[in-house]
């Protein structure tokens, strides 16, 4: 699958986070991502998010950007 935008990835970011059943203070914990900014990625400002913090929920939800 070949992501064409980076509103694509953050979709899929957002639905394997969804899946995964973390809860979020966890996965903040986990990524170091604070729970405000994961709330980014699930309404859709992902904007907002550092690349940083892209790579970090990325590498815990076991996507491979470089497969995508």
């Amino acid at each position: 699958m070949a992501i064409k935008s980076a509103p694509q990835l953050v979709r899929i970011l957002a639905r394997e986070f969804q899946r995964c059943g973390t809860q979020p203070h966890k996965f903040a914990e986990i990524t170091g991502v604070g729970e405000d900014r994961l709330e980014l990625l699930q309404t859709g400002e992902w904007e907002d998010l550092t690349l940083r913090e892209i790579v970090s929920i990325s590498e815990n939800l076991d996507i491979d950007l470089t497969k995508l």
